[in-house]
């Protein structure tokens, strides 16, 4: 995941990009194209199975974000700073502080969507 949103943030020079994981957006939109939004529902399951194995209902957390910043890419090329933080029903918040997190592949995330859908488009031919 980390790779995905280090190389979208490039390609659309955003400095931050923030996950809402229960509503299973993005920000900027146009990251929710790639397949970063396909990975949030996991997310969410997570939490809910964390609440329920907690003694809480799986709704007591009502907002679910992760604010993500790309520091200085001159400085550090690959280092993506993430912020989680929850709010549960009565309003309380959690954070849990800078989390760091390292990217490995460079590639254009935006030329891949591209290609896989134009695989998927010339398979589905095939099979017609």
């Amino acid at each position: 995941m980390a790779d995905w949103l280090l190389n979208a943030a490039k390609s659309l020079q955003v400095k931050t990009v923030t996950l809402d994981i229960l509503n299973a957006g993005i920000d900027p939109g146009e990251m929710e194209k790639l397949p970063l939004r396909d990975h949030l529902p996991d997310l969410k399951i997570i939490i809910q199975k964390e609440l329920k194995q907690n003694g809480f209902d799986e709704n007591f957390i009502v907002e679910a974000k992760i604010k993500v910043t790309i520091p200085d890419i001159n400085i550090y090329a690959k280092t993506l700073y993430c912020y989680p933080k929850l709010m549960d029903q009565d309003g309380r918040e959690y954070t849990a502080g800078r989390i760091i997190e390292t990217a490995s592949e460079e590639f254009d995330p935006f030329l891949w969507n591209t290609i896989s859908k134009s695989f998927w488009a010339r398979l589905k031919k095939v099979f017609k």
